[in-house]
This record gives structure tokens, sequence and C-alpha cells, in this order.
């Protein structure tokens, strides 16, 4: 059985009005998408009808066919923890939860080092910490745009007391310098600001400028490859522990259930990494009895996966886990949740 909505109900499928017939069963596709059945056999019988499903088709075509041409949308991009290569108007907010942060210190990338050699928070053998984050993109020229991030952060340490409030914020830019209809090659800029109150563990209490480069590129018709390269650089840090590290990750998506370009469920799957080039760690054990060592060539790799739910064509979800590889880590887990709008 099927229940019929008459022409003038815009399919959320394609550009352009057109009839759309909802089935009653099938309850996966009606739950997850709610499938419009076809076209033609909604217009049997109907005067016209063949000429007017030719011309909803041609109307159809030629939509997709300009889509092509401006280059993959926002939303086409299925990245999870990699920064979206993409450029273009978006929103999204996140949260994500740490755990197990060994060495919180080192290089002073998640929060300075404390006591006579920073203002951090005391020493500590691990942190779990919780970050929500709003995002906010927009594209002020043909392939250029601005975006600002502001978080909140919650510190759970296991020696000092749990704590919350603002983050480290930062903004930047992204261009786009190379588009086709398949691929985006990007470069990002951006600037870490200490609005983190540095000796309560929620900021770094240093400036940090990160460039990078970013690549987008669908492989077949339903798997995609992405890839980051960045190096985050520390700006007027603790002397002999904030540094350099180099951040580098690549990843795939695969379309696993698809009802259309803009209806869609896919798998991501992401390594993502970091070494210090320059920069000191201090390592904490139980008494406490913290010393401070030599954090060059640390490098670490998180091995990513999750799901990306498009839900319509400027709206999708993520939700996705983190597990550290290396002996080295920032945390040993991650969970992550992320909701976008893109326009």
């Amino acid at each position: 059985f099927f229940f019929q909505a008459e022409d003038g109900i815009r399919d959320h499928c394609v550009t352009g009005v057109q009839t759309c017939a909802l089935p009653i069963s099938g309850l996966m596709c009606g739950l997850m998408f709610g499938i419009c059945g076809s076209v033609e056999a909604q217009q049997e019988g109907r005067p016209g009808a063949a000429a007017a499903v030719q011309r909803r088709a041609a109307a159809v075509a030629a939509a997709d066919e300009e889509e092509e041409e401006e280059g993959p949308l926002v939303a086409d991009s299925t990245v999870g923890y990699i920064d979206n290569p993409i450029v273009g108007n978006q929103f999204r907010f996140r949260y994500d939860s740490n755990y197990n942060a060994r060495q919180p210190a080192r290089a002073e990338f998640l929060w300075p080092i404390g006591g006579k050699r920073g203002p951090g928070p005391g020493p500590d053998t691990s942190v779990d910490y919780q970050d929500l984050a709003a995002y906010l993109e927009l594209e002020v020229l043909d392939g250029w745009s601005l975006f600002g991030e502001l978080p909140v952060r919650f510190a759970n340490p296991e020696i000092q007391d749990n704590t919350a409030g603002l983050g480290d914020s930062n903004f930047g830019f992204r261009h786009a310098f190379g588009v086709t209809s398949d691929s985006v090659q990007t470069f990002q800029f951006r600037v870490y600001v200490p609005t983190g109150d540095g000796d309560r563990g929620l900021g770094t209490d240093h400036v940090s400028l990160e460039p990078g480069i970013l690549l987008y590129q669908e492989l077949l018709p339903r798997l995609t490859g992405f890839a980051e390269l960045k190096d985050w650089i520390a700006v007027d840090g603790s002397e002999g522990i904030a540094g350099n590290v180099l951040r580098y990750g690549v990843g795939t998506s695969y379309v696993l259930v698809e009802e259309c370009r803009h209806r869609n469920v896919s798998a991501v799957t992401e390594l993502v990494g970091w070494t210090v080039l320059d920069g000191g760690s201090a390592i904490t054990t139980p008494g406490p009895v913290t010393r401070v060592v030599d954090a060059d060539g640390d490098t670490i790799v998180n091995a990513k996966v999750g799901l990306r739910w498009r839900f319509s064509a400027d709206t999708d979800l993520y939700g996705g886990y983190g597990r550290g590889l290396t002996g080295d880590t920032h945390y040993s887990d991650m969970l992550r949740l992320e909701l976008r709008r893109s326009w």
C-alpha cells in the first residue's frame, strides 16, 4: 500500500517538484528515510504522464550536473576527527569525552605545566575531561571562509580538584585552492587563544598557531578518502615545555545505506597522529612524584571509528569512538558526538 502526495510536494532527494509515494511497509527504510516511490509508478495512467516524467528527470539531471560542477558540498564530507576539507557555510555542535590523559602537560598541548615551572595546575597522574564546543564557519568569498570555535571544558583530575569553565577558543581562515567535481585541497590557518583558565586546567595559558593542509578525494561511487597535515606551534609558553607538535591523519568513509545523495549512512575509519617535534613533559607517579622529561620525538597514534547519518540535504549527525594504539597517549579512549548543519 502507498500513501500518495499530489504534485507540489518537494522531494528531499532531488531538486524540483514531484509526487511522492510513501510505502507503509519496509520498516528499516521507512524509519530512517521515508523513501519515496518512483515517479513512473505514481504517474501511470495519468494524462501526459510520460512527458511529465521526462521533464522532471531532465530537471533533476541538470541540477545534479550543476552541483557536480561546483564541487563537493560541506555535507558531502563525512569526516569524524580529521578536519573537514570542504569550505562552506556550516554550524557544528560537538561533544567530546576523553579518558586517562596521563601527561596533560606534554608540550603544553592540553594544559600548562604547574608548580615553579609554569602557570598550570598541580601535578596529576591522570585526567578525564569533556569538551562542549560550538563552531561557526562562513564562506565570505568563493573558496574562502572564516571560522571560530568556542568550547566549554569539564576537567576531572585524579589528584587536583574537578573544575569546569570556558576553554581555549580558536579562529582562523580556510582557502580551497584546488577544487574539482570529486576532490578538494584546502589550506587552513587556525589561531588558539588562551581564553581558558590555565591554572585550573581549562586552557594552555598561551597562544598557539596551526597552519595545515586538508585533502578530500572521492575514490569510488561509495568510497571517499581524506587526510590532514597540520603543525601546532606554541607561542610564549613555559620554557622547555611548550613546543611544536606535528598533527596528521588519514581516513576513509564508505556509504553503507543510501536512499539518495542527501540521505545516507556512512561508516568512517581514521588514523590520526601527533609527533612532538620540540618540547617537554611532566610525568607524575603516585606519591605524587613528578619529573620533567624531554618529549622530543614522542609519537601518538589513535584509531577512530564511527558512523555519520545524513538525514537531510543540510543536516547530519556523527557518533564515533577513538582508541590509543601507542604507548604514548593523549588519552586512552575518546567518545564524540556531533551535530552539523550546512547551507
